[in-house]
């Protein structure tokens, strides 16, 4: 079965080139010309990935990323289409939720691979459906069992509970909803406690393709697991900040 793609685009030229590419890669489409039409249909639909623009009649990008972000049940990973030149509009994007962003213009085989990448860690086994040209997925490197489904065992640090299974955490065992980007990032550095990662290092094992001059993204995405985590009244700094480094797991996230 293939994945189920919402394009939130008012530019039926871009929409329609979008959904052309994503279509050859069998993924299934839909659109929307506005932004209450798009949350709508987001709510309805539960896509598995919404590509999203930032200026938009009715809603904008920002407030129909926040309102998927607020809802309910399944969450769908959002690549943000942003024309913006300024570095603070795409950085604000993440911050409602969104998991990544490309500058208009983009390239389609850019943004091809974006989705491709989001799709891919969406799914627990680490294997696309038929006819969308898999590739590894970054954090699913634990061997397989005997029927091919990759079985790693839960991390555990009190508070925290990181289950890549069920992609799940849990904090003083209630469970806290973070979007398909921010588990991997959290799972891949808690499975190498106390290690240090330059930004580029972790966007390049998280993101799993170049991502080079989005730096920024790592900061956005680390901030709201931090805040996470430290709503359910986890450790505040379970993600360490290292000056003019990067960041890290902590060794002792329970103290």
């Amino acid at each position: 079965m293939a994945y189920n793609i919402l394009i939130v685009e008012d530019d039926q030229r871009i929409a329609s080139v979008v959904r052309f590419h994503l279509e050859r890669e069998s993924y299934t489409c839909h659109h929307a010309a506005d932004g209450d039409t798009g949350l709508a249909m987001a709510l309805d639909l539960k896509p598995d990935l919404v590509v999203l623009d930032v200026m938009l009649p009715g809603k904008s990008g920002f407030d129909v990323c926040q309102g998927i972000r607020k809802s309910d049940g399944p969450q769908p990973a959002i690549l943000m289409l942003t024309a913006r030149v300024e570095e603070v509009d795409a950085v604000m994007g993440l911050t409602f939720g969104a998991d990544d962003y490309v500058r208009k213009p983009f390239g389609v085989k850019e943004l091809v691979a974006r989705v491709r990448s989001l799709l891919q860690r969406r799914d627990v086994r680490g294997a696309a459906p038929a006819g969308t040209n898999p590739a590894a997925s970054p954090v699913a490197t634990e061997p397989a069992g005997d029927e091919g489904i990759v079985t790693p065992e839960p991390i555990v640090r009190p508070p925290l509970r990181i289950d890549p299974g069920r992609r799940e955490v849990t904090v003083h065992n209630d469970v806290i909803e973070l979007t398909p980007t921010e588990f991997d990032l959290l799972y891949f550095m808690a499975r190498r406690p106390g290690r240090v990662f330059t930004r580029e290092e972790l966007l390049d094992h998280v993101w799993g393709y170049d991502h080079a001059g989005y730096a920024r993204t790592i900061d956005s995405h680390i901030a709201r697991v931090r805040r996470k985590v430290a709503e359910a009244d986890g450790p505040k700094d379970v993600i360490q900040t290292v000056f003019r480094v990067g960041y890290r797991y902590r060794d002792d996230p329970g103290e």
